[in-house]
């Protein structure tokens, strides 16, 4: 496929995450989204999508789990210009962790999907809450091995991790996992060790090539705090080695097109990937 770097047309694969803080069918955050010209877009935080959208992207969207356990008003989605195969169910050797992957199921949008011109891949869509597992659910459970070092409670990053380690995605297999896992390893150095470092510690150790830092060579901001702040990366987009030896590109999308257009609190990741 192709898409547009200035008046270049460069061949190859363009993969986007982005939470888009709840946008509607109207929102212009579409707009922007479209002059990407993406082959696989992950999003988190979607309420609806305009019709053109639909009519040129195959579509998996879900609405995402709410901390009561109660569907949210947005959603997660996984979007392909091509087709979506077939639904990749994850699973752990732990009973525990999956009944957890039965309760985030919409929170880890999970497919086999093959992008016009492409070869397939196995692309995961990952909407990781704030907020912690709730321990009622957890007791009297060994949560040791799974939850991390230095931190007491259980977050939907250490479910995912399980998932991906029973997996078992080899170097020669295409793997993109990505989108809002509220992790950023700043968050350490701020607030003392919470374990955000491990949490990609642990993706590299499966192979996880995180395309944002790796290209950049250094951690590069995705998210504004209301405050202003804006020194926190908290989205990601993993891939598998194969996939990492072919990135010619990985950026955030415009600050000022974003933050000074309200379109979304979070910037897009944008890949670019030569085939």
């Amino acid at each position: 496929s192709s898409y547009k770097d200035g008046c270049v047309i460069l061949f190859g694969m363009r993969v986007i995450s982005w939470n888009m803080k709840g946008a509607n069918g109207k929102n212009p955050s579409w707009s922007y989204l479209e002059e990407f010209q993406a082959d696989i877009i992950l999003l988190q935080e979607v309420y609806e999508f305009p019709e053109d959208i639909e009519d040129r992207y195959a579509v998996e969207y879900r609405k995402a789990v709410g901390r009561t356990g109660k569907e949210q008003h947005f959603g997660t989605a996984l979007l392909v210009k091509g087709e979506i195969l077939a639904e990749m169910p994850l699973s752990s050797e732990l009973d525990w962790v999956n009944l957890e992957l039965n309760h985030f199921r919409n929170n880890l949008i999970s497919y086999e999907v093959q992008p016009t011109g492409q070869e397939p891949a196995n692309v995961i869509s990952v909407y990781s809450p704030y907020w912690f597992i709730d321990t009622e659910r957890l007791q009297g459970i060994d949560v040791s091995g799974v939850k991390l070092d230095d931190n007491p409670n259980v977050y939907l990053t250490e479910i995912l991790w399980c998932a991906l380690k029973n997996a078992q995605p080899k170097n020669n297999e295409r793997w993109i996992v990505g989108g809002d896992l509220n992790s950023s390893e700043t968050f350490d150095v701020k607030w003392g060790a919470r374990g955000n470092k491990q949490v990609m510690d642990r993706m590299k150790d499966l192979g996880f090539f995180e395309c944002l830092k790796g290209y950049q060579g250094q951690l590069t901001p995705t998210f504004k705090h209301s405050s202003g702040n804006f020194e926190d990366q908290i989205d990601h987009l993993f891939v598998t080695n194969c996939l990492a030896t072919k990135l010619t590109e990985c950026k955030t999308g415009d600050h000022s097109r974003v933050f000074d257009n309200s379109l979304s609190d979070h910037l897009p990741i944008v890949a670019d990937f030569k085939t």
